[in-house]
């Protein structure tokens, strides 16, 4: 539904729950308007939605004089209440959670001057829907105030925290975990290697009362129903998902593990309303993640839902008992599976996928009877618009879009596609052409994500494909082996296989489209960031002739230098298991995978983009990158993001790596490259 079109949907109920949409009808446009770079990198002025309890009112999270700020508005007729931030220029707010019908909590992130990345400061604050009482209730500021409000009896935490239960019995209070910093560097970060500890936290006065520890350093706790800690899930050094149990808190903790289970690498979600049965995903074998009912009294289990082919991604819950209502697969657009076909979230989920044509539905928030919800609604064309949706009867009102200044209509379709490898894998991706593409081959950009492991490239808006589509570059973008989301096998088998095996998917799935003449194969440029940009050097090592040019950003370029900078092997706890496993330990073998040692296979022109404040890919990769091809006097082209770390966070730095980009394709594979064509 184009935003232009309607901005309140009148939804109407029927006896099978059904529902008819009435709105004007969508424009059709022929013609694409070349869009502004900065339509897409461009923040979005309004993040997010929640709706209060009782459903009497939401919180709406927006920007205002470029802070991130939330509003309270009244739901009946979306008249505004307050509108609450934190002081300081560069504090902005970050997460916001009410806590009852009368109390929100927010954490915040700061920005600094030259440092463009977000630091999340570890603080919550609590605060009154009308703006009164407002608080810091946790953090190192606590005690002192520091320019907020305080309370004698808040305590000074050099930590962050972890919400894990509102507490239904006491709705002053919530219930965290509470993970130490250590100093690093000039900033004070999480300590992996701490155990954290459990504080039941009073919302009002900031008061923590201790309830004892976890029995894994840098794990995440699970609890039941009673708001009782009786799961914890870490990892070890050794990289290995370890899980505790306790039956009562006054048990001692004891490793978890279900003998003669088909299940493997079993991880608890939720517990059932008996609270003797919990809801977990383990994979079938070396195969796809399945979803269990798993009694922990007589150890049985019933296997709720498996799909050989995908994991188990998004899971719709009941509010009110955290059963696991309905589950999505997404072998290519997302497929639901209703487990409780007759639950109130099921029946209004499916009637606004129906409501909605072509559009993904996601319960963001909703009252515990479902008589209000806010839902996103989003797709592949659609960054995301936000509802206000009420049961009785059913009607929803258009709140917000996530970026307003975007209209659908404007952007194109994303189309899942597979191909057969040369050894007979099939892998999923999707395929991205430019409108009126028709049967003519526009230029083509393999854009590989990155990760690698445990990542894959899903459906929903990206804004990056987006712009390239709307510049007229087709965009393919491929689950090569390596990649999350298709099982065990599948993911592990590219642990060592960085730039042979994984790269060999990526480059069959180029060549499909090439003998389906679908793609030219003299206008194939290869981008990628993190490990795609890896990818696209690589490509452009194994295949000199397939592609024209390689844009890398924040990419690793010498395979050896991850076990020595960064902060994977210098600060993360499994850091070093981590590379030992996925990306191999003979440092032949990985010279030999390294863009930094192979730079005389080039052939492509190079685009190299990098953040100088990057830890998790230091701009030594980039620089030892430069000196190699310097050491050939192989020409470049190199931008320097001042400020930046891993992601780009500044929207100006944002446009300013998509005007060199878009520069640097035109010259290579889009117009410019052939009008010089024409020319020579």
């Amino acid at each position: 539904m184009s935003r232009t079109a309607v901005h309140a949907v009148f939804l109407f109920i029927s006896a099978l729950f059904s529902i008819t949409l009435v709105a004007q009808n969508e424009p059709q446009t022929k013609n694409i308007p070349e869009l502004p770079i900065e339509y897409f990198t461009k923040t979005s002025e309004n993040r997010s939605a929640i709706i209060s309890p009782d459903g009497k009112h939401a919180i709406i999270i927006t920007k205002k004089d470029g802070k991130d700020v939330f509003g309270i508005i009244r739901t009946k007729d979306q008249k505004p209440i307050s509108l609450i931030g934190v002081s300081g220029s560069k504090n902005h707010v970050d997460k916001v959670h009410w806590v009852n019908n009368e109390r929100l909590v927010y954490t915040i992130y700061e920005t600094k001057k030259y440092d463009k990345r977000y630091f999340g400061t570890g603080e919550l604050f609590g605060v009154n829907l009308d703006g009164s009482k407002h608080k810091i209730i946790f953090g190192h500021r606590a005690r002192q105030g520091k320019g907020f409000s305080k309370h004698k009896k808040a305590e000074t935490s050099y930590a962050t925290h972890k919400i894990i239960s509102y507490l239904k019995n006491d709705k002053k209070s919530i219930l965290i975990a509470y993970y130490p910093f250590k100093l690093i560097g000039d900033y004070w970060r999480y300590d992996y290697y701490a155990k954290p500890y459990i504080k039941k936290l009073d919302i009002y006065s900031g008061k923590m009362t201790d309830l004892g520890s976890l029995p894994i350093s840098g794990s995440r706790a699970l609890v039941d129903n009673n708001s009782d800690v009786r799961f914890a899930i870490g990892i070890d050094e050794e990289n290995n998902r370890v899980i505790s149990y306790r039956e009562t808190p006054q048990s001692k903790w004891v490793n978890y593990s279900i003998e003669n289970f088909e299940g493997v690498d079993a991880v608890p979600l939720s517990f059932a309303k008996d609270n003797q049965s919990v809801y977990l995903t383990a994979n079938v074998g070396s195969g796809t993640r399945a979803l269990y009912l798993f009694d922990l009294k007589n150890q049985s289990f019933k296997k709720l839902f498996h799909d050989k082919n995908v994991d188990i991604g998004r899971r719709g819950y009941d509010y009110i008992n955290k059963r696991i209502i309905y589950v999505a697969t997404e072998l290519g657009v997302p497929k639901y599976h209703y487990l409780e076909p007759k639950h109130k979230a099921a029946k209004l989920h499916r009637a606004l996928l129906r409501s909605f044509p072509n559009q993904d539905i996601k319960i963001t928030s909703a009252t515990e009877s479902y008589d209000k919800a806010i839902v996103l609604v989003y797709a592949d064309n659609n960054p995301g618009d936000l509802y206000l949706v009420g049961t009785n009867p059913l009607r929803a009102d258009y709140l917000m879009s996530l970026s307003k200044w975007i209209e659908p209509s404007y952007l194109v379709k994303t189309k899942p596609v597979n191909f057969t490898t040369r050894d007979g894998q099939i892998i999923h991706g999707y395929l991205t052409k430019p409108r009126g593409a028709g049967s003519e081959k526009p230029p083509f950009v393999v854009y590989p994500h990155g990760g690698p492991h445990g990542i894959r490239d899903e459906w929903y808006y990206q804004w990056r494909v987006q712009l390239l589509a709307n510049r007229g570059y087709a965009v393919l973008q491929v689950n090569y082996r390596g990649s999350g989301g298709f099982g065990k096998e599948f993911e592990e088998i590219g642990y060592g296989k960085w730039g042979t095996l994984m790269q060999d998917d990526i480059t069959d799935a180029t060549r499909a489209l090439v003998n389906q003449n679908i793609a030219d194969p003299e206008r194939i440029c290869i981008y990628g960031g993190s490990y795609g940009g890896y990818a696209a050097l690589m490509g452009v090592i194994r295949e000199p002739n397939l592609y024209k040019c390689a844009i890398g950003s924040a990419g690793v370029y010498d395979l050896p230098l991850m076990f020595e900078e960064g902060d994977i092997p210098n600060r993360l706890k499994a850091g070093l298991a981590y590379l030992r496993e996925a990306v191999g330990e003979d440092v032949a073998d990985l010279k030999s995978r390294s863009p930094v040692y192979n730079v005389n296979k080039i052939k492509a022109n190079i685009l190299l983009i990098h953040g100088n404040k990057d830890e998790r890919v230091p701009i030594s990769q980039a620089e030892a990158l430069k000196v190699a091809l310097d050491g050939i006097e192989k020409p470049y082209s190199w931008l320097e993001l001042s400020g930046e770390g891993h992601y780009t966070f500044d929207e100006r730095n944002r446009t300013l790596s998509f005007e060199k980009i878009l520069a640097f394709l035109d010259k290579n594979i889009g117009e410019q490259s052939l009008k010089n064509i024409a020319q020579d």
